[in-house]
């Protein structure tokens, strides 16, 4: 079992730049990797985003990648030449009518917008360097995936306590529910003796007994609450992610003591249920931070 918070951070060296890779995560439906990268790395973004999606599978992930240049990268000016020949094409014009133009200095060109782009190796990575990049980003995937597993150990703990506090709130129950039937059944005999006269039918009143008997038996409902706690542990010591299927079981459980609790008037049981709703939100709690 793994949670869905951690942090993990790495970084790589190689002979041209240096990596480092922060990440933290936290809880989310889907995998949802957020990158926060250099300008000069946006090409790469499916590449690192592939990095992370091999070490985790659920969770929102924000990753920050901070790359430095170990080298003097080339610098090169490299003149606009559509617009250099658009000014020329414009003096000749002017010498042409039969003006004096002077021919533009350097300063000039410096000064007029666009006429120079400054272009560095800066700007590109060689594949060494994506290499060096990838590897801090598995490094801190790894990190980041070690982390998890060791609180989703703890989680696991929380959750093996909520189950065994639900199974013996089911046990409780189930003691209880053994002999409801007949007290109900007593219960409403002696009630209705105190209501009703002579004339009335004794056929139709047991038949009306039984069937309110019948509503009140919440057997099928502890049956299927003691099967999605074996369920729960079966999926809590299984491998992979589990926590979709953790969070569906936990919904049934509640569902099912909700169930039990407006069918029975029993103040021992409604006690059991109150408890058993308790740990539930407990576990539902703990379960929205597995993987």
């Amino acid at each position: 079992m793994r949670s869905m918070t951690g942090f993990g951070q790495a970084e790589a060296e190689g002979a041209k730049v240096r990596a480092r890779v922060t990440v933290r995560t936290v809880n989310h439906r889907y995998l949802d990797v957020a990158l926060r990268v250099p300008d000069t790395l946006r090409a790469h973004e499916r590449q690192l985003r592939d990095v992370f999606a091999a070490h985790l599978e659920r969770g929102r992930v924000e990753v920050t990648v901070d790359v430095e240049r170990l080298d003097e990268p080339a610098v090169r000016l490299v003149p606009h030449g559509e617009l250099l020949g658009a000014v020329r094409r414009l003096l000749d014009s002017l010498r042409d009518e039969g003006f004096q133009v002077a021919p533009p200095t350097f300063s000039d060109l410096l000064r007029l917008p666009d006429a120079l782009r400054i272009e560095s190796d800066a700007e590109a990575y060689l594949d060494e360097d994506l290499e060096v990049i990838s590897a801090a980003c598995r490094d801190a995937g790894r990190e980041v995936a070690a982390a998890r597993t060791r609180e989703g150990l703890e989680i696991e703990k929380a959750l093996l306590q909520r189950i065994e506090g639900l199974e013996a709130v089911h046990l409780t129950m189930t003691e209880r529910a053994a002999g409801m039937p007949a007290r109900l059944a007593e219960n409403l005999g002696q009630r209705i003796e105190q209501l009703v006269d002579e004339r009335v039918d004794r056929d139709r009143l047991a038949q009306e007994v039984a069937h309110l008997v019948d509503r009140g038996d919440v057997s099928e409902e502890l049956d299927r609450l003691a099967s999605h706690l074996v369920h729960f542990r079966e999926k809590v010591a299984a491998q992979g992610p589990v926590g979709k299927r953790l969070d569906f079981l936990a919904q049934e459980i509640f569902r099912e003591l909700n169930t039990v609790g407006s069918k029975c008037r029993d103040s021992d049981m409604t006690r059991s249920v109150l408890d058993g709703k308790v740990l539930c939100e407990q576990l539902r709690e703990q379960v929205q931070n597995v993987e």
